[in-house]
């Protein structure tokens, strides 16, 4: 992909964010709701209610449209698009939308702001907002829609005390990168980085891959598990003040309840900070020194974190390349931050919401043949008919292929046959799955000699 230079956005920008909020505000406290705080327990199953049905109304919806999945956001232009938009499940292209503001978490009411903008290239980037926060793009002219945008997030607590902070997440493909402007800070964006304002700061907190954030000509790299802070006129969040701070493990409160599963490509929430390998390293599956390696990890690569075992001694990391297992502690030069995540068993990544996070719907006319190995080349146990539901159970070691339940048969079936919110990756894979069959060698093929018909003297 073609990235824009930093320089030229960098000094376009910032003539164009003048302004920006000086006809908008955010409350800034949980007392302008006017509405008490609910516990967790009370309020969790409204909120999950309000994540399910975000998820069935835009999981997998097509790139270069806004995807509203919760409560009626404002939208400029007024009229058709912001009429548009006001239904859950409301498709709008998004370069014909200039600005949006969301509404608050509201589990009591059954409400809450969660909109996806999925934007193609050469930008090819996911923005996902969540909860009380207002967007507004202010890319230069002949730029790309959405190059350039303003965001303003409401620091106020929710009043579901499940619910997480008003956020703007940006996420890239895996091991794609692009080059946007977050309130006139120059932004390398490459993985999953989520947005925090404050009267006089942006905050920018890396959750995979590893990003740059660029102000007055100074560039802070970004890994995963850091933040960086960017000054901003309280006046006006689009008129940055100064140099970006230097990044730091990242403060864990402003992830609480961060619903991870509402990402465009789900990651698992890494512990604040990252560590470093002091020479060449094995990644291990298990956190112990007789487990399988995975790979040799190369001195100097930085990793990020995500938990680590009871007595401390093991770290379980994931590499840029999305690779994760375990590493030795004595081995690793550690830039950390309090590690919450304890445990000695390798959790799954985080799945989908919703009934078809963990089920699927044929989509195939003529039906789909269900197999005893992930492959089309396994026999077939049964025919399963167009419409049919079916429960996902696994993944296969080597293929896009799920293992399921169709109504007592268990077998396999290509996962493009079917219609499923399921995040691919998060499922288990399944060792049992039988071998690709080994291919039948043709006669005379890779120096197999046979005999010739022509010559009469082949035995």
């Amino acid at each position: 992909m073609k990235h824009l230079p930093h320089r030229v956005l960098f000094a376009l920008v910032p003539l164009f964010l003048v302004g920006v909020f000086a006809l908008i505000t955010i409350p800034s406290t949980a007392q302008d709701t006017g509405v008490p705080t609910s516990p967790a327990d009370v309020c969790r199953p409204a909120l999950d209610s309000l994540w399910s049905a975000a998820t069935t109304a835009c999981i997998g919806k097509p790139v270069g449209y806004i995807c509203n999945g919760g409560g009626a956001p404002q939208a400029e232009p007024q009229g058709a698009v912001s009429n548009a938009l006001a239904v859950t499940g409301a498709l709008v292209e998004a370069d014909e939308v200039d600005a949006l503001r969301t509404p608050r978490i509201a589990a009591e009411t059954g409400t809450a702001g969660i909109v996806w903008m999925r934007l193609p290239a050469p930008l090819s980037y996911t923005a996902l907002l969540i909860g009380d926060l207002i967007l507004r793009d202010v890319s230069p002219p002949d730029f790309p829609a959405w190059t350039a945008f303003a965001v303003a997030t409401n620091e106020a607590q929710p009043t579901c005390t499940a619910a997480p902070l008003s956020a703007l997440v940006l996420q890239t493909g895996f091991g794609a990168g692009t080059q946007i402007v977050v309130n006139g800070a120059s932004i390398s964006l490459s993985g999953t980085v989520v947005v925090h304002t404050d009267p006089i700061n942006t905050t920018f907190i890396a959750l995979s891959g590893a990003s740059s954030v660029m102000t007055f000509g100074v560039e802070q790299l970004l890994f995963t598990g850091q933040q960086v802070s960017v000054p901003h006129d309280p006046a006006d969040f689009g008129i940055t003040a100064g140099a970006p701070t230097a990044p730091i493990p990242f403060e864990v409160d402003q992830l609480q309840n961060l619903p991870i599963a509402l990402f465009e490509r789900p990651v698992v929430l890494p512990q604040p900070g990252n560590v470093t390998t002091q020479g060449d390293v094995n990644m291990r599956g298990e956190p112990n020194i007789y487990a399988g390696v995975i790979t040799l990890v190369p001195g100097g690569e930085t990793l990020s974190v995500l938990g680590r075992s009871p007595d401390g001694a093991w770290f379980h990391v994931r590499r840029d390349n999305g690779e994760t297992g375990w590493m030795a502690g004595d081995l690793l030069a550690q830039n950390l931050g309090t590690i919450n995540a304890i445990y000695e068993a390798t959790p799954l990544p985080p799945q989908r919401y919703g009934e078809f996070a963990t089920r699927g719907r044929v989509v195939a006319p003529a039906g789909v043949n269900l197999r005893i190995g992930p492959d089309g080349t396994f026999d077939v146990v049964a025919t399963l008919n167009d419409g049919a539901v079916v429960n996902i159970l696994a993944r296969s070691p080597y293929s896009q292929w799920v293992k399921v339940d169709a109504g007592g048969f268990i077998g396999w079936v290509a996962l493009v046959a079917l219609e499923t919110q399921t995040y691919f990756e998060a499922l288990p894979i399944d060792p049992s799955a039988l071998p690709l069959p080994e291919p039948t060698v043709q006669p005379g093929l890779f120096g197999n000699a046979f005999p010739d018909p022509s010559n009469p003297e082949n035995p």
